[in-house]
């Protein structure tokens, strides 16, 4: 049992006017013989916009399309999601689909940068059709210094919905850039859609070694049990493992390990220094595994295959 590397599948340069770069954050669902890959895809000024990426079920090496337009507008100047949309987790729920994604808001403070918060859009993906489900976010920041709230891992279990997510407790800066620093945190939902304000500490940073922890793959086996494949961010912002932990109930995790299902930089076919924001497709024998390369996926779509 071990990861086997593709490396870029769907690579990324000038695609279209909108999508000059990046398979930003692939966030995946099966749709009968296609996976379609949300991602966002980059302008030239770094505004991300969400598109997909279609790839047979059978061989997920073979690209059969993509959005040649955004999959939505851009919001207005002053929302929550102005400044750029990043997919974070797809839900099927009865006959829609439900995409959490991040939100972008430039904020005029060379402190702080930006507020990231997390969105929901409804819609039907196999339409590529999706519209926002409102103007506010569903997962908000709550207090003036956290700009951070959002990265979210989302599952929808038998008791409602579950959201592991980077939350901000403060900041650092590296060669003159400020970073954020945020702990991974859980909520619970009933309904996905009120998430209340109270959460609970699942792996916390690490002052001068981990800033904090982006998107994640978090799925239950067939013993339902928790797995996790944790995008952990080093203390100079740069992204080197994909860490491997195991949970009973989501919160209680065991100690994040490069063993077992862990994938690392140096384990790429093509000698990246940097991997991030996995996003699993569980299927009969192997798990497939969407990721970002060097640069936050710069270079385009990344595909690992774990064989059982």
């Amino acid at each position: 049992m071990s990861w086997t590397d593709y490396g870029v599948i769907f690579p990324v340069n000038n695609l279209e006017r909108w999508a000059k770069s990046h398979a930003y954050v692939p966030t995946a669902i099966e749709l009968d013989e296609t996976i379609r890959v949300f991602v966002a895809f980059l302008s030239g000024k770094n505004h991300g916009r969400l598109g997909y990426v279609d790839v047979c079920r059978h061989d997920p090496r073979q690209i059969r399309g993509y959005s040649k337009s955004p999959v939505i507008e851009d919001a207005p100047e002053g929302c929550f999601d102005a400044n750029g949309v990043t997919p974070l987790g797809i839900v099927r729920e009865q006959d829609t689909m439900r995409l959490y994604y991040a939100g972008w808001e430039v904020v005029p403070d060379p402190l702080v940068r930006y507020r990231l918060q997390t969105g929901l859009l409804l819609g039907d993906p196999v339409k590529s059709y999706f519209k926002r489900y409102g103007v506010s976010p569903v997962i908000a920041t709550r207090q003036v210094e956290e700009n951070v709230r959002t990265g979210g891992c989302i599952l929808k279990l038998p008791d409602g919905y579950h959201c592991w997510l980077a939350t901000q407790k403060g900041s650092t800066s590296h060669m003159g850039k400020v970073l954020p620093v945020y702990d991974l945190e859980y909520l619970h939902s009933e309904d996905g859609l009120l998430w209340p304000e109270a959460q609970t500490n699942v792996f916390s940073h690490k002052p001068n070694e981990i800033l904090g922890y982006g998107r994640s793959a978090i799925w239950l086996n067939e013993k339902h049990e928790f797995e996790g494949l944790f995008s952990v961010r080093n203390w100079d912002g740069n992204y080197t493992d994909i860490m491997y932990a195991t949970s009973l109930d989501g919160i209680v995790w065991s100690s994040l390990s490069r063993s077992g299902m862990a994938f690392c930089a140096k384990m790429t076919c093509d000698g990246q220094t940097s991997v991030s924001f996995p996003n699993i497709i569980q299927q009969e024998n192997r798990k497939l595994m969407f990721y970002n390369g060097n640069d936050f996926g710069r270079e385009g779509l990344r595909l690992a295959i774990w064989s059982d």
